[in-house]
């Protein structure tokens, strides 16, 4: 029995020695080369605080913005337009015109009086292929809601909060370029007074939905953070320093880190800074311009802008 073992064992081996030999000898076939993953396209937060003043951000209560802040590029004396009121700022913020231009010179909704004289950010974006949206808690935002820019357009009624879900929502499904509007700061401020303490608790409910949006950010995405106008006691509007200056800060995988811009960055230069991140320009003779200080030298960014400043 035992050299029966032995035989079968023998003769196994034999096989596996042949099979194994057999497939040495087959031909080799090459292996394909392995494509590069290619990067992600860039994609754009707009977020804009409305009536936000840059003196009411610190360390206690802003802790969100002010590690944007760090993590990214700021400027503390950024302007908007006159008249220092949303609807018009919005528009300069969105178009790189000011009011003259865009022909949105009044603060409230009136359909009757349509929509922005001159192209959005969103309708060179959409033009250019990208998916476009605008998440806002103020109907009168929908002058800027022209036809063919958007691919969704939603009126968020709620708090912060609320519009921030919205938007979290909106990055998950792939916007390209996204515009957030958040109104509680002012309606805080017209309720109280700017700087006042309800303001001011407003103020750090908002840099908590911020810190939110920011966690979902991708890490290809860029953010601007900034506001339409400020204000000083219940009001704003008027040519005042309270009134027309703004914060203004950006963070992504181009820009610069703990980056001060020392000029006056005007809030129509948000319109072409956001659009230069995606590689595409306002129309020649737009006020607004890209910050270029603000992107890495190296970044594809920084060569796109300077090549057509």
């Amino acid at each position: 029995m035992s050299t029966i073992r032995a035989a079968l064992g023998a003769l196994a081996t034999a096989l596996c020695v042949a099979c194994g030999s057999g497939a040495a000898s087959g031909p080799v076939l090459p292996t394909p080369p392995t494509q590069p993953t290619p990067p992600p396209r860039p994609m754009v937060v707009v977020v804009s605080i409305d009536g936000l003043r840059p003196d009411s951000l610190n360390v206690d209560r802003t802790p969100s913005i002010l590690d944007m802040a760090a993590r990214g590029t700021a400027c503390w004396q950024a302007q908007t337009i006159f008249p220092p009121i949303t609807l018009p700022s919005h528009a300069s913020m969105l178009t790189g015109y000011l009011p003259q231009a865009h022909g949105l010179t009044w603060g409230d909704y009136q359909p009757a009086r349509g929509l922005s004289k001159v192209p959005t950010i969103f309708s060179y974006a959409r033009a250019a292929g990208l998916r476009t949206v605008m998440v806002v808690g103020k109907d009168k935002l929908n002058h800027l809601n022209l036809e063919g820019s958007l691919d969704t357009y939603q009126l968020v009624g709620g708090d912060d909060d609320t519009i921030v879900n919205a938007a979290i929502v909106q990055i998950s499904a792939g916007a390209d370029l996204l515009f957030v509007h958040l109104p509680d700061v002012d309606t805080a401020g017209h309720a109280t007074g700017w700087m006042s303490e309800r303001y001011l608790q407003q103020v750090i409910e908002v840099d908590r939905a911020v810190g939110r949006l920011l966690n979902a950010l991708p890490r290809h995405g860029t953010m601007i953070l900034t506001a339409d106008h400020g204000g000083l006691g219940p009001t704003h509007g008027m040519d005042r320093a309270q009134d027309m200056t703004i914060p203004w800060v950006m963070v992504g995988p181009e820009v610069l880190e703990n980056h001060i811009v020392a000029r006056r960055i005007s809030t129509m230069d948000t319109a072409a800074t956001a659009l230069g991140v995606l590689g595409l320009k306002l129309a020649t003779g737009a006020p607004g311009k890209p910050v270029a200080e603000a992107f890495k030298p190296e970044s594809s960014a920084a060569r796109f802008v300077a090549s057509v400043r």
